[in-house]
């Protein structure tokens, strides 16, 4: 296991931004930015050296990151409705909106604007660094949070979050990483998805959710079981994706979402302790051209985002988004990528 650490480039104040490249003796990469804690770049098989994780290759598009690529989103990930939350009643706090009325990813207040503190550690038969910072912003009180990226000898990459805070706040933090397991640029349409889930968030025309859920079952939202992103794709009016499910409990060991692609022959799996993951398909150089361009060309990238269900806030039913003063609390992901036969079950 190695971790190599290389000045990615310098912000504006000359403070340099650091990339982390971990591998293991396997061949597997994986590299992490100090920007946004931001996962850049995983490739499972130095082999074949394809690498799965959409990303830039340089600091200045991620400093203008309008899809987050790859960014640790927080303290809250997803769209909070209105402008205004309550953590008890009468206690109401404001933020700064920048969607419309509304707040995405914790807008100005968010983990991805800032340069974290890393530190690189080494374990038995493992490799992590851990991101580090310390933030007062428009959510209450001092919020200690810590990312840390893991890559071990199986390949298996693992993303653990932990929050800290002085004050009652909100803490829903997740990874806006995109996929491709054929590689950056190729479309994703033949890929196959499947979620543990029956279940999606119903939202309006601001997508924001309404607090209802929607059995998947027959509707181009079925991915109980594996099914190419063309299809489902094929079947909604605007051929995208941009939507939130309800994971069901948890199976020990049993991943909640997995992807595979028949043209590579390989399946990503993902295990959680989240409640809820969001997919979104976009084709990320659909930034540079009209709308018209991005309608005629098939997507490149699907963003999988492990989170508790987006507003939890403003619905109790959706999971508990709370982080108390004194609490700490964890998530972690899992990921790992094996060459398979895309017929066998998992």
């Amino acid at each position: 296991m190695t971790v190599k650490r290389t000045v990615f480039g310098r912000l504006a104040t000359g403070e340099p931004v650091y990339r982390y490249l971990l591998q293991n003796r396997r061949g597997s990469q994986v590299a992490v930015l100090s920007y946004g804690a931001t996962w850049q770049s995983f490739i499972p098989n130095g082999k074949i050296g394809r690498d799965i994780v959409v990303h830039y290759d340089d600091l200045a598009a991620y400093l203008n990151n309008p899809l987050h690529l790859g960014n640790t989103i927080g303290p809250v990930g997803g769209r909070l409705s209105a402008n205004t939350y309550q953590l008890e009643p009468g206690q109401s706090f404001r933020l700064s909106p920048n969607e419309g009325d509304h707040v995405l990813h914790s807008g100005q207040n968010g983990f991805d604007l800032v340069n974290w503190s890393a530190m690189v550690e080494e374990g038995t038969g493992f490799d992590q660094v851990r991101f580090t910072h310390h933030f007062n912003n428009e959510f209450p009180g001092v919020l200690t949070v810590t990312v840390t990226y893991q890559l071990d000898d199986q390949g298996q990459v693992t993303i653990s979050f932990t929050g800290r805070t002085t004050a009652t706040t909100l803490f829903n933090p997740m990874t806006h990483v995109y996929f491709n397991l054929s590689g950056q640029d190729q479309t994703i349409q033949p890929a196959e998805l499947r979620l543990a889930a029956d279940q999606r968030l119903i939202v309006d025309g601001a997508k924001l959710p309404t607090g209802k859920l929607m059995k998947t079952a027959g509707s181009a939202y079925d991915f109980s079981h594996f099914r190419s992103l063309g299809t489902a794709l094929a079947e909604l009016p605007q051929h995208q994706l941009d939507d939130a499910w309800l994971l069901k409990p948890r199976i020990r060991n049993e991943p909640v979402v997995a992807l595979q692609d028949p043209r590579t022959k390989q399946r990503l799996t993902i295990q959680s302790d989240r409640n809820g993951v969001v997919v979104f398909t976009v084709n990320p150089a659909a930034l540079q051209h009209d709308a018209a361009w991005e309608a005629s060309q098939p997507p490149t990238a699907v963003a999988i985002e492990l989170q508790t269900l987006p507003d939890a806030i403003n619905h109790q039913e959706f999971g508990d988004i709370l982080l108390l003063k004194g609490q700490e609390k964890n998530y972690t992901v899992h990921y790992q990528v094996d060459e398979v036969n895309i017929n066998e079950s998992i």
